[in-house]
């Protein structure tokens, strides 16, 4: 199989039977459907239903990073001016169970039974069900499923870190089984995501090197099986987890040697990506919004994609001064996360001056946005390099960095911290790698070794806010950290807001299926 951008209509003809309302649930042999009974029968049908799943991780998890980025300290509301009142309620922790997702309607972006990321475990589900009872060989079986739960465990990590207490889907639901379904517990579901990150299913993923771009392979799994356990704080389980990463160490990923270059088209699938989820673009249906929404407003660029041009968008999520300043000035990961508009106008006036544009050639860009400090995402802008001919102004297809081999170097330094109870040698060299390659010299490294604890850990989460600004990190790792009253109090966080709550529409709609998250009864 070639790397293609695995994502086209393959996965919308199969979509539907994995992914539906519950309306559709109940149509077992729709007239422009081929019904499930006579699905589910051959190696392309199975993968089929494995790019329906992939679907709803490219459609789900970017609502994730948008609302996550708006809770964290990373970003502000965003969009046109007034469009930011729409989202204070997030922004500014002023949710309640009768005023959360559900007063947008039936369909919400994390708490939802059938949509959203539930939608992801729906589809996950069947496939893995099919499988297990399809008569295909292993060595075409075996691969398929550990991928299918790979994806059920990373749709669960984020509904997981996001509620409290959640429903434990285990297998595939019909609509009158929907609401019936157990809810677990924090433990409960934990040892869920863990029995789908097994050894033994891990083990039938293909490493990195030899991974199709766009599928998943050991290291994912490994990696996410570490962020879980990290997460929910199992001691017990952290040296199984620090040898996981250990084993990825020192191999076949490296960091890319430029920063700023992780980003562009020829950073895609480099030596230090892990798992990236892939556009096809095209008009296919199937484009990374996301980067039309963190677009700045009103952009015209004169240059090309060979000149770095840029595409507007909707300017959501805007990036305060606040953020900017973490950064040291010699630190290339500031302008590999940033975007400076003046200096994009800047560097087309210098264009122009060395003939390279024409005479009068502007960048222009619009003010009128909410919050705006002048600032704007680099790591998931538009960019001309990566949009087709058609529709190109919301037609993107560069792929999402969701793992990459930095968030290694950084878990396991922490990992090794928290086992010794203290910054250590290992943990030392680990941090120097990604100090070293940020700033391009080794004059800028911070000690951890011999540090407290506390001190060492302190490091490592200031560490992460710079390395995995716009990377859906940070809200996670301020809950992990125990941060949240610290850096959100002044925004009206409390410990309360650690989890949300599930909304009352759901608990409603349930007729006693659901209860209330513990910390909102």
């Amino acid at each position: 199989m070639k790397t293609k951008k695995l994502y086209t209509a393959a996965a919308a003809a199969i979509l539907s039977l994995g992914a539906a309302s519950c309306s559709d649930f109940l149509e077992v042999d729709p007239s422009t459907q081929v019904s499930e009974v006579e699905f589910y029968k051959t190696e392309e049908d199975m993968l089929k239903g494995l790019y329906a799943v992939i679907n709803e991780v490219q459609t789900r998890l970017p609502e994730v990073m948008s609302y996550s980025s708006l809770l964290s300290d990373e970003s502000e509301t965003g969009g046109g001016l007034g469009e930011g009142m729409w989202k204070e309620w997030v922004d500014q922790f002023q949710y309640t169970p009768t005023n959360a997702f559900g007063k947008w309607g039936y369909g919400s972006w994390w708490n939802e039974w059938d949509f959203g990321l539930f939608n992801g475990v729906v589809a996950a589900n069947l496939l893995i069900d099919k499988l297990d009872a399809s008569s295909l060989p292993a060595e075409i079986s075996d691969p398929m499923r550990a991928e299918a739960r790979f994806y059920r465990a990373l749709f669960y990590y984020y509904l997981w870190m996001g509620y409290e207490e959640i429903p434990l889907q285990e297998h595939y639901l019909t609509a009158d089984q929907m609401y019936s379904v157990h809810q677990g517990t924090r433990q409960e579901v934990y040892e869920f995501m863990l029995s789908d990150l097994a050894p033994e299913i891990i083990k039938n993923l293909p490493a990195r090197q030899s991974t199709v771009q766009g599928r998943v392979c050991q290291e994912a799994a490994k990696l996410l099986r570490a962020k879980i356990i990290l997460f929910h704080r199992d001691a017990a389980a952290y040296q199984s987890a620090l040898d996981d990463l250990k084993s990825m160490i020192g191999g076949y990923m490296t960091l890319n040697t430029d920063f700023r270059l992780l980003w562009l088209k020829e950073g895609e699938w480099c030596p230090e990506s892990i798992f990236e989820v892939c556009y096809a673009g095209n008009n296919s249906g199937e484009s990374f919004a996301l980067c039309h929404s963190l677009s700045g407003r009103g952009i015209s660029d004169p240059r090309s994609a060979d000149q770095g041009g840029l595409y507007d968008g909707y300017g959501q999520n805007t990036v305060p001064s606040t953020v900017v300043r973490r950064w040291d000035a010699a630190d290339t990961r500031l302008e590999g996360s940033i975007i400076t508009y003046e200096d994009e106008a800047r560097k087309v006036d210098a264009l122009v001056a060395a003939g390279e544009l024409p005479a009068g050639s502007k960048f222009i860009w619009s003010t009128e946005q909410e919050k705006y400090e002048g600032f704007g995402h680099y790591k998931y802008h538009a960019r001309k390099e990566s949009t087709s001919a058609s529709n190109p102004g919301s037609n993107h297809y560069n792929s999402w960095r969701l793992f990459r081999y930095a968030d290694v170097l950084l878990l396991a330094a922490e990992l090794d911290c928290r086992i010794k109870n203290a910054g250590t040698a290992d943990a030392q060299t680990w941090l120097d790698m990604i100090r070293d390659r940020a700033f391009q010299d080794k004059n800028h490294r911070v000690e951890i070794k011999g540090k407290s604890l506390t001190a060492a850990l302190d490091i490592l989460f200031e560490e992460r806010g710079l390395e995995f600004f716009d990377e859906m990190q940070r809200w996670f790792d301020i809950m992990r950290f125990d941060k949240g009253v610290e850096l959100l109090g002044d925004k009206g966080f409390t410990e309360k807001h650690r989890y949300f709550p599930i909304d009352q529409t759901e608990i409603d709609r349930s007729n006693g299926g659901l209860r209330q998250s513990p910390s909102w009864r």
